[in-house]
């Protein structure tokens, strides 16, 4: 009992600063100046960057770079281009700049903005069950930032042990199963999301990775793995930009919100 009692007074002062300082990092990061500049400045690094990219390698790479026949990543690569950082550098930027909103997202889910209708068992589970897609939603998020990031870290060129294909396969699914389940949440409970963005961020992603995983012919792998990132970046932009007009909102912003 004493040994417990002590590992116990050792423990608890230490998860305590944790969570303080996890909700200072939380309550920083989602402040509304903070977010409308991760925003903005994600919106000019990623699509702006990537097309660069593209025209860069399209013009100038050693080898003839084709939507249809290369990969995402041959963009971070010198066999394809003379400027692989640009989608480096493009991946690491943007995943840093997403983080806030994404962390903005989670307000949605929270006990303080599920105000009862009644007390029926049908209201209960509603509330239950857009929590836990909600949340699901922002953790599978986080997975596709992580694995964003590490795309541009661990590029085709810099890839000990494949790393670069574990990481892309987790920013992929991160965001699509985001998606799906941030969707399901919106479809329970509508808030600040229109219903049919939630419907899409349902069908859309998924549907593209289905297609994906099956490549039906004469489409390439290679043609449907830029769909698969086009329909992220459809739901993405439609969030943005009702983000940027709802985000002084009380519903985005209590000052006794809940962590």
């Amino acid at each position: 009992m004493g040994h417990k009692s002590l590992s116990k007074e050792f423990i608890d002062p230490i998860i305590i600063k944790m969570k303080k300082n996890s909700k200072y990092i939380y309550d920083l990061l989602t402040k509304p100046k903070i977010v409308k500049i991760s925003i903005y400045v994600s919106l000019i690094t990623f699509l702006p960057g990537l097309i660069t990219g593209l025209i860069v390698a399209i013009n100038f790479g050693s080898l003839k770079y084709s939507l249809w026949y290369n990969w995402i990543s041959d963009l971070g690569s010198l066999k394809y281009t003379p400027a692989p950082f640009i989608l480096n550098m493009t991946c690491i930027l943007s995943a840093i700049f997403i983080i806030p909103l994404i962390l903005n997202l989670s307000r949605l889910y929270s006990s303080h903005q599920n105000y009862k209708l009644d007390n029926s068992k049908k209201e209960y589970y509603t509330i239950l069950f857009r929590r836990i897609f909600g949340y699901t939603g922002v953790v599978c998020l986080l997975v596709g930032v992580i694995g964003m990031f590490f795309v541009g870290v661990f590029s085709l060129d810099r890839s000990p042990f494949d790393l670069h294909f574990y990481f892309s396969t987790s920013a992929f699914g991160g965001f699509a199963f985001g998606a799906f389940f941030t969707g399901l949440a919106i479809v329970l409970r509508k808030r600040i999301f229109p219903k049919v963005v939630g419907y899409f961020m349902i069908l859309g992603p998924s549907s593209a990775c289905i297609l994906y995983l099956f490549a039906p012919a004469p489409l390439t792998r290679q043609f449907l793995e830029w769909i698969l990132m086009f329909s992220s970046l459809a739901w993405y932009y439609v969030v943005v930009f009702i983000t940027l007009q709802k985000l002084n909102s009380i519903l985005f912003f209590q000052p006794d919100f809940k962590w």
